[in-house]
């Protein structure tokens, strides 16, 4: 089951969430940070301390998400102008 969650359900979670909350808030940088916090807190609470290298990797594919997301958005807005 946990190797489900890790490499099938948190990735697409991550992936929804970020596309979601970064074109809401438009900012690239929150969803990041709230993805770090939040696994940080799971790596304590319900997995183990080698699930911080899920957390980094969860948390760079968040800001990837959120930086492409930025982009399309503002390249979207600017050819409506």
């Amino acid at each position: 089951m946990e190797f489900t969650l890790v490499l099938i359900i948190f990735p697409v979670a991550v992936i929804l969430l970020s596309m979601i909350v970064t074109g809401i808030v438009k900012k690239f940088y929150i969803m990041p940070i709230i993805t770090f916090l939040i696994f940080l807190i799971l790596t304590y609470t319900v997995f183990n301390e080698s699930f911080f290298i899920w957390v980094i990797v969860y948390a760079i594919l968040s800001l990837i998400v959120s930086v492409t997301i930025k982009f399309v958005v503002e390249k979207d807005n600017k050819n409506k102008v």
